[in-house]
């Protein structure tokens, strides 16, 4: 959804989303029952979260340490994301972007700002894009995959409240 201000050349270098930590695991995107199917057949390990949505299950060694960064199990190395962009997880279609619950409750749209391919400059036209053209598409899409929805965390940045 965001190609237009991260290119996907910027994503390939960094895959920072695509890498998790124990303490990051939280952020694995919940997938839809199509996607399920999809990752099923591709003989993808799947876990079920404390929400009830099933994600990736991630490979953490009993040895490793505390940093040790865990790879999304769709991510091939040399040639990025195995899955189409229509077909990955919405919260990978968003990312920087979150969809969340603020710590009041509130529906928010918060971007996270150490992404490495956000410039100021990037980070005003996300922002602009996402509360005028892509504001209604947010909102219909958190409600057809609420699971998608997140408590707020800190290492995000509140942009605008979608209720």
């Amino acid at each position: 959804m965001l190609t237009h201000f991260i290119s996907p050349g910027q994503c390939a270098c960094c895959r920072l989303c695509c890498n998790f930590q124990r303490s990051s695991a939280w952020e694995t995107p919940a997938l839809t029952p199509d996607l399920v199917q999809i990752m099923r057949q591709r003989n993808v390990a799947l876990r079920q979260r404390a929400d009830g949505s099933t994600t990736f299950s991630l490979c953490f060694p009993d040895d490793a340490p505390e940093d040790y960064c865990a790879i999304c199990p769709v991510l091939d190395p040399s040639s990025g994301c195995i899955l189409s962009r229509e077909q990955r997880p919405l919260e990978c279609r968003l990312w920087p972007l979150r969809l969340m619950r603020s710590p009041s409750g509130q529906l928010c749209v918060a971007l996270y700002s150490a992404c490495p391919a956000l410039t100021p400059a990037t980070r005003e036209q996300i922002t602009a894009y996402a509360a005028g053209g892509l504001r209604h598409t947010l909102l219909r899409l958190a409600n057809e995959q609420p699971l998608s929805i997140r408590s707020f965390n800190s290492a995000y940045t509140v942009l605008f409240y979608l209720d």
